[in-house]
């Protein structure tokens, strides 16, 4: 068999399999990789660790395996300390009896018992990810294969077994339905689920994109009840993609909320599996009417079961996002008590990784920047904090859990540099008082760089993938107390091939903001660099809130560009993280609050022209560019302060030109809604200062026309405002591509023009 993918899904690690067209053999003697071996091919691809999911104790792991001569997918157990492997599903097996075809395993899932396995095929894309797809439900010990419903019912989507085994619950057209294991009986529970109305048990277009939520519903741990989401996004309103590529427009039409505008109403729902009883509870996120005081829930669940029952959690967060309720309700009752509140005048930042249920169920931990900085809080399950596992001016960025046996907590975080992430151990104890200071951290990953790590469920293993500026990523197993037990990936292939090139190497230093505080940036120079010559710099940005481009990781594809950049063009690249940007802590990440855009291109003009003034940069050639908010960020540069005089050339790809335009959770969180805050979006928009575009800059917009995250009716407003402005300016547009602007040679297409862009204006 040839292994094609192994895809991991563990809770905090996965390494994604991407297509791309075949690789492209080096030409002899070239410094440097060409742009089609960068941006056309897998050439120069790290060869991605594909190694399926944890299976429920020990170095094992579960995988999908497509044998390329037959077609089958078999599903297989794999140790990876010794190489051992077990065949739990043979692809010759799965003959489905609906379609009378062969089925290809794309995701599945094994019964609390490991008699069954739930397996999905024939998937399709719903927004970003493949979640519509039919299920198949198949016994180890029969060999019998049958689907969970009727395909002519519709595609379903997040089907998973009830903890006592007794049935499965999915999700079809926006309702929820249940399969009896026993009788296989279908039975529906909600009915009111339409499009462009109701939604049960998943979630709208904004919510899958801005909180990462897509899977809306849960069995409670006996399995006699689901708790689910309900949206309501009748008075939402609808945008409209236009594909112009055939004789006559197509449309694409979906609800996307803009800022101030009215978002979908949510509450959750408590489903009887057995009595089909719906009941709701009250949890002030769908008024009547569309006022701001409707707010979100930005996660729930089941805690586990304490001895006296599981209860339903979940996280109320207001509109405006600067105050979040952590609230628990008894199935019963379904009265919500509040047990954990936390505000700022800013924001509060939610997520998968803010809440961890301990198995003793009495206990959760919870991450949060109160102190400033994010870090670890131990609570029991009433509300009372127990004790600070972590402290000081430093940042977790990762919870990856306690193991209960040692008393070790573990998580990934910024304590050596803001730049690093690491792996780090600390005991816990439950017993310790609220005031007391716990033991120091104790660093588990010592290579330089950044680490990103998965633990198997019993905590006795972790997966260790480990990459820095100058190294592509190393996958291995390690044991908990960090030893490495195996490595898994070393990308050989690509060290070799990286070995041909002289790639210049990114050097890592400081440059002065406009406020005068010394921001992260690196530099990349040409490799015959001459200090006694004067250079074009390019300088690259993202500078979103909590982002960071300036980190020791490998850049991929980014960074063999701007090496490529540095080589033929003969230029110095660099990057800074400017205020707003992550790893300093809130308040540094905070203080562009209300007024997106400002500081940070102050700061990149700052940077600019602090670089520009070393002997070795020629301060009248100096470019800028960037994608997505990065874009935005370019056009605030290019347009504001002494923009105009610092930069010669910029490119703005899929850039925001007004936050009106952008989506609602992700604008309101920083800019609060454009009522409140009018004066705030004017200034932060580039549509603003169309007008002071010099006439000696040279700009290039880029965008696709199907992007359905940054419309391009952003990039068409800015268009018209220059045009009305007399500006002369540059522009192109990618064809039915989305926010990504790839597939069909478009990223080739994409740099190559950016390339010859920066080689004719600097």
């Amino acid at each position: 068999m040839t292994v094609l993918w192994r895809i991991i899904l563990l809770a905090s690690l996965a390494f994604p399999a991407t297509w791309c067209r075949p690789a492209v053999a080096q030409p002899a003697g070239d410094q440097v990789p060409s742009l089609e071996q960068i941006h056309d091919s897998r050439f120069l691809s790290e060869a991605p660790f594909l190694m399926g999911r944890w299976a429920d104790e020990g170095a094992n792991v579960m995988y999908a395996v497509l044998d390329e001569e037959t077609g089958a997918t078999s599903l297989v157990r794999y140790n990876l300390a010794d190489d051992s492997e077990t065949v739990l599903v043979p692809g010759d097996a799965l003959v489905a009896t609906d379609t009378r075809e062969q089925i290809q395993i794309e995701g599945f899932s094994l019964s609390d018992d490991g008699s069954k396995v739930l397996i999905l095929a024939d998937t399709e894309r719903l927004w970003r990810d493949n979640t519509l797809g039919y299920y198949y439900l198949y016994e180890i010990d029969t060999g019998l294969l049958r689907p969970l419903s009727r395909r002519s019912a519709g595609l379903q989507q997040f089907a998973k077994f009830s903890p006592d085994g007794r049935h499965v619950g999915f999700v079809r057209n926006r309702n929820l339905f249940v399969v009896d294991l026993f009788t296989g009986r279908e039975r529906q529970l909600t009915y009111d689920g339409s499009s462009g109305r109701i939604i049960n048990g998943t979630y709208d277009w904004v919510y899958e994109e801005q909180f990462g939520l897509s899977d809306g519903w849960a069995w409670s741990p006996d399995g006699s009840r689901i708790a689910f989401v309900k949206l309501d996004e009748t008075e939402t309103r609808e945008f409209a993609l236009v594909d112009l590529r055939s004789q006559y427009p197509s449309f694409e039409r979906y609800r996307y909320p803009k800022a101030g505008e009215a978002n979908s109403r949510i509450k959750i729902g408590v489903a009887g599996v057995d009595t089909g009883t719906i009941r709701y509870i009250d949890s002030d996120t769908w008024s009547a009417d569309k006022s701001d005081s409707t707010g979100y829930i930005a996660q729930m669940g089941w805690t586990p079961d304490d001895g006296t029952g599981a209860r339903l959690w979940f996280i109320h967060m207001n509109r405006a996002q600067n105050n979040i309720d952590l609230m628990i309700a008894h199935p019963d009752s379904l009265l919500p008590r509040t047990i954990l509140s936390e505000s700022d005048d800013t924001w509060v930042t939610t997520g998968d990784n803010k809440i961890t249920f301990l198995d003793d169920g009495d206990h959760f931990v919870w991450l949060s920047d109160r102190s400033g900085y994010n870090h670890l809080y131990l609570y029991r399950t009433d509300g009372h904090l127990e004790t600070a596992i972590t402290s000081g001016r430093w940042e977790v960025t990762e919870f990856h859990g306690v193991d209960e046996q040692s008393g070790s907590a573990y998580f990934t975080a910024t304590i050596d540099s803001p730049i690093e992430r690491h792996l780090y151990r600390i005991d816990v104890s439950v017993d310790a008082p609220e005031t007391a200071i716990g033991p120091s951290p104790e660093r588990v990953t010592m290579d330089r760089g950044t680490h990103r790590v998965g633990f198997s469920p019993d905590m006795r293993y972790f997966i260790d993938s480990h990459a820095s500026a100058i190294a592509p990523t190393v996958v291995s197993l390690h044991s908990t107390g960090g030893e490495r037990v195996k490595t898994l990936e070393a990308n050989e292939t690509l060290r070799e091939r990286l070995a041909t090139f002289e790639l210049p190497a990114p050097e890592f230093t400081t440059v002065t903001g406009a406020d005068g505080d010394a921001l992260d940036a690196y530099l990349i120079r040409p490799t015959d660099f001459d200090p006694g010559r004067a250079y074009p710099l390019v300088l690259y940005v993202y500078g979103g809130p909590g982002s960071q481009t300036v980190v020791d990781d490998w850049g991929g594809s980014r960074y063999l560009w701007h090496a490529y950049l540095a080589e033929q063009l003969d230029v110095v690249v660099a990057s800074v993280d400017g205020r707003g940007t992550g790893g300093r802590g809130k308040a540094f990440e905070s203080q562009t609050h209300l007024q997106l855009g400002v500081l940070e291109s102050a700061d990149q003009i700052a940077a600019a022209r602090s670089l520009g003034a070393r002997d070795y940069i020629d301060a009248d050639r100096i470019a800028i560019w960037g994608w997505s908010y990065g874009g935005y960020v370019t056009l605030m540069s290019m347009l504001t302060g002494d923009g105009p005089e610092t930069f010669k050339a910029g490119i703005a790809v899929a850039p925001v030109t007004d936050w009106r335009l952008y989506d609602s959770i992700y604008t309101e969180r920083y800019m609060s809604t454009p009522s409140k805050n009018p004066g705030g979006y004017d200034v932060a928009a580039p549509l603003t200062y169309a007008d002071r575009l010099a006439a000696d800059q040279r700009l290039l917009l880029v965008h696709g026309d199907l992007d359905d995250n940054v419309h391009f009716q952003q990039s068409v407003q800015m268009v018209e405002k220059l045009q009305r402005a007399g500006k002369q300016f540059d522009m192109m547009m990618y064809p039915g591509r989305d926010h990504s602007i790839y597939g069909e040679g478009a990223r080739l297409h994409l740099f190559t023009m950016i390339t010859e862009y920066l080689r004719e204006h600097l």
